[in-house]
């Protein structure tokens, strides 16, 4: 093979010093054997560039490997006493704040400064995920607050940390020039479509403030969502602009050199220490330097060098994702492009070769990491990059030109910022209907079975790729190429395919599971031990017993069924058969007590407690119930689960509509509760006051997706939204799990069921 990869030798001796602690004989050993390799080393006797040793590799990998070990050693590492305290004062403050989110709580990277230990401080700079439910000022540069801390198992902070008390802000942080900039930027948009205004900050310099969760959702759930972090593309493009200007006024070679890598820079400055621009920044100014030297390009040698650098510099960036997806992404583009392009170049035209050679490039490499924080991955990311690549150089240049207009020019910023808006408003446009069509995102197996897998396959890839173009022998190249060809039909066959009917494991938890179960209802209770109470069974053809398989409910102590509607009651047939233990099966008084067999009314004021959660029925009341129609006949049930935060209420208002429900809380007024459960799948006559009166924090709709009833009515929906609840609907989610932390009620989407 001509290419050199002892670059690689290197960065793969720097990330695993990087990432794990090499005990003190282990690197005593690495020592001595790098002491015997360079031994053996001066007593080869080689003539010419071709050859170098076989063990070349391994001593550039030591190398690596101890240079970031050994500065390792030389760090006083900072970390909190072990005293199994979970609560404790200290001084924080956040890398990059973000927005609140809908609830008003702010979440993101922060740093521990000092903390209170023995009546004093202590100076220690620890990283953390902070989230503070708490109004903070967007101008707090550092605060004081009592936070409640759980160690992280992995990534690039130690804790998660939660402010139990309200901040009291220290010192607050001037704007400085690049904050003001961005600020006129994002005024300047405001004319534009939703899209455009969203994407437009993050394309441009990494800003993501301005989506929202459905627009961020829709990103990641395409593989859209890396357009919106800076990356080498844009380090690039601001390169080639700087160097044609240079030109232009026939600036020298020697001072444009240096020209080009202060521009680069004060870009890095004006985006933030991101660790992608980080890279991209140091690979683009030592490739500068390359070429300055007459030594070419080199990038196979200058991602390594530059990636190295960082790790030295500092090695907490061997354990955050944004850098390994940065290197891995770029690594795979430059290594697997040019074969990936011979192979498309044989049925595409050049161009569109070029354009899939280095999405799939950066897909294949990228896959583990991908795999390690989602345990999932994009159908459709592929042809949606395709279909946006053409449009990321004029979105980038003109809205470059527009940053940079927006304050000495804005009435021509304003006119030019059209340009790049529209590509961005089709962009966005394109992540919402890709995030929308069938099995958007396919589950991949969890845990490390799933990202040992992927790490194989991403492998095996790049390992026949760069073989069958690489190899001087013909028979290797037809081989591998034959291989790769096999692999990636198996993979097209059946990979894929089956993913479709895939489900990942579920937990054990989950609170409050609602199921998809179509145009009906099935909700289900957690009671722990592989036990549930079941509220509903949904229609005959819902799949409910499938939902409680996948929840691994091998019991149900109890059954309630609201009413007797075959939206609720038509599962119960196949829950019978199913082979789960039943216990109680508990009805209103208005149920027609002969369609299920060993039904027991419940009366109103009944309930039970199960240790962790216990039920209260409010309604129907008796005599009411036995004239009633059978949506008012419902059974309302308050749920009380018991935990280490305090008492959670969910309300289950069965299919009452609104003059029965009305009746039933005047005589028997209910405080507001955490969780609702919309009354009729979020239908009109379900009425909106039930909604004002519990004023939930998340409300459940169970609904079938399209169907012919308009549920949930848009009424309901306002409703909620004037309360601040989130909505959770079947007919849009799929089964809904809900979960309940100290950092509130947590969803998780299960997706729907292969019907």
């Amino acid at each position: 093979m001509n290419t050199d990869f002892r670059g690689l030798w290197l960065l793969a001796g720097a990330w695993i010093a990087a990432c794990f602690t090499m005990p003190g004989l282990l690197l005593w050993v690495f020592i001595g054997l790098l002491a015997l390799l360079l031994a053996l080393l001066l007593r080869e006797r080689h003539g010419g560039a071709q050859a170098a040793p076989w063990f070349t590799g391994p001593i550039v990998f030591l190398l690596g490997l101890l240079a970031v070990a050994s500065l390792g050693l030389t760090r006083t590492e900072c970390v909190l006493p072990e005293d199994q305290e979970h609560q404790r004062r200290a001084v924080l403050s956040f890398e990059q704040a973000g927005a609140p989110d809908p609830e008003g709580v702010r979440k993101g990277k922060a740093t521990i400064e000092r903390y209170w230990q023995d009546d004093a401080w202590v100076q220690c700079e620890i990283p953390v995920y902070l989230s503070v439910p708490y109004p903070l000022p967007d101008h707090a540069a550092s605060f004081e607050s009592v936070v409640s801390l759980d160690p992280a198992d992995a990534g690039s902070f130690n804790w998660w940390a939660r402010a139990a008390s309200e901040p009291k802000v220290l010192s607050e942080a001037e704007p400085n020039a690049a904050d003001h900039l961005k600020q006129r930027f994002s005024l300047a948009l405001n004319h534009l479509p939703g899209n455009a205004r969203a994407l437009l900050p993050g394309m441009l310099y990494g800003d993501r403030e301005g989506q929202d969760e459905a627009l961020s959702d829709a990103m990641k759930t395409s593989g859209l969502s890396h357009l919106t972090a800076v990356s080498g593309s844009n380090i690039a493009l601001l390169a080639a602009i700087a160097l044609a200007l240079l030109r232009l006024f026939q600036i020298p070679r020697a001072p444009s050199t240096l020209l080009m890598i202060g521009a680069v820079w004060l870009f890095t400055w004006f985006v933030g220490p991101d660790p992608s621009v980080l890279r991209a920044s140091l690979m683009g100014s030592i490739a500068v330097l390359s070429l300055l030297a007459g030594r070419g390009q080199a990038s196979l040698g200058i991602l390594p060098l530059s990636a190295t650098i960082l790790l030295l510099i500092d090695p907490g960036l061997g354990a955050e994702p944004a850098f390994a997806l940065s290197v891995l992404a770029t690594l795979g583009i430059i290594m697997l492009t040019p074969a990936l392009t011979e192979i498309f170049g044989q049925f595409l035209p050049s161009w569109l070769a070029e354009l899939t050679a280095i999405c799939c490039a950066a897909q294949f490499t990228c896959l583990p990491v991908v795999i390690a924080l989602n345990s999932n991955f994009s159908l459709y990311s592929l042809p949606a990059n395709l279909l946006v690549a053409p449009l990321l150089p004029l979105i980038t240049a003109v809205g470059m030109a527009c940053l940079l207009l927006c304050t000495p020019l804005p009435s021509v910023a304003h006119a030019l910022l059209w340009i790049p808006g529209l590509p961005a408003e089709l962009i966005g446009r394109i992540a919402q209907f890709s995030a929308g069509l069938p099995g958007a995102v396919r589950p991949w197996p969890a845990g490390a079975f799933g990202i040992v897998l992927a790490i194989m396959l991403a492998a095996v890839l790049c390992i026949l790729l760069i073989a069958g173009r690489e190899t001087e022998h013909v028979r290797v190249r037809q081989v591998s190429l034959g291989i790769l060809g096999a692999v990636l039909v198996f993979a097209a066959a059946l990979i894929v395919p089956a993913t479709m009917f895939y489900r990942a494991p579920v937990g054990t938890n989950w609170n409050i599971a609602m199921c998809d179960v179509g145009q009906g209802d099935a909700v289900v209770i957690n009671v722990g031990e592989n036990q549930g109470w079941l509220i509903d069974a949904g229609p005959p053809d819902g799949n409910v017993v499938q939902c409680l398989r996948r929840l691994n409910i091998t019991a149900l102590p109890i059954i309630f069924v609201t009413h007797s509607h075959a939206d609720h009651l038509g599962g119960i047939e196949a829950v019978e058969e199913s082979g789960i233990k039943i216990g109680q099966r508990l009805v209103s008084a208005g149920f027609e007590i002969d369609r299920w067999p060993g039904a027991q009314v419940v009366e109103q004021g009944g309930g039970q407690d199960f240790g962790t959660v216990d039920y209260h029925v409010i309604g129907p009341e008796t005599v009411a119930a036995r004239s009633a129609e059978p949506n008012d006949t419902s059974l309302v049930i308050r749920f009380t689960f018991h935990t280490h935060n305090g008492d959670i209420d969910y309300f289950s208002a069965g299919d009452m509509e609104t003059e029965a429900m009305a009746a039933l809380l005047r005589k028997n007024p209910q405080p507001p509760a955490a969780i609702l459960k919309a009354s009729h799948h979020g239908a009109r006559n379900g009425g909106t006051q039930i909604i004002k009166s519990i004023s939930p924090q998340v409300l459940l709709v169970s609904a079938g997706k399209d169907n012919s009833y308009g549920h949930p009515h848009p009424e309901t929906l306002r409703a909620a939204q004037e309360v601040g609840a989130r909505v959770f609907r079947t007919d849009q989610s799929g089964t809904v799990l809900l979960t309940f932390t100290e950092q509130g009620v947590l969803s998780t989407a299960m997706g729907s069921p292969v019907r």
